[in-house]
């Protein structure tokens, strides 16, 4: 996992794949349309993400894309935690904060196995929570497969409506 601010983002790799994450990223604002956006790959784009920011692992070619969704943030304990296998989520909220965490795989008791069709595996909460931080616009959050995370939880006591961005890139693409 990786947290740190956007423009920090050179830091971090020299791959293909990231740099085109980033500069797809420095094109979009808070106004970007909602909806799958193609960046790198097939080029097939289209549809919605409605909650999950899941998507579909399975075509080849879907090498990086983007979903840009809205979301009203949930109760910690409301929220899905889940873990990938092929795609690594590179996740930016773009119009406010929200509570993240990450979670070792060992820690977790699964809730729903693995399905490679959505590429991600869902866990239960576990009782103690070690990693919780404040993700803003600004900075981004980079989950690895393997990095049980969580995301969309409230940062007040009232649900807020927000936008984010969460930028899918096989994972294989980030290797040296």
């Amino acid at each position: 996992m990786i947290l740190d601010a956007l423009a920090n983002w050179r830091l971090y790799s020299d791959r293909p794949a990231w740099k085109q994450a980033f500069a797809w990223l420095q094109t979009i604002t808070p106004d970007t349309a909602p909806g799958e956006h193609a960046i790198a790959g097939d080029g097939s784009a289209g549809g919605s993400a409605a909650g999950s920011a899941g998507g579909s692992a399975g075509g080849a070619g879907r090498d990086l894309y983007a979903i840009v969704f809205d979301f009203q943030t949930k109760n910690l304990l409301d929220t899905t935690l889940e873990a990938h296998r092929v795609y690594a989520d590179l996740h930016i909220p773009l119009t406010g904060p929200e509570v993240q965490a990450r979670f070792a795989l060992e820690e977790l008791e699964e809730k729903t196995a693995y399905d490679a069709a959505t590429d991600a595996a869902h866990f239960h909460h576990p009782e103690r929570f070690n990693a919780l931080f404040t993700l803003h616009p600004g900075q981004f959050a980079l989950y690895l497969p393997g990095d049980a995370h969580l995301s969309q939880c409230k940062t007040t006591p009232a649900p807020a409506s927000l936008r984010k961005v969460v930028v899918k890139i096989r994972a294989e693409l980030l290797l040296p």
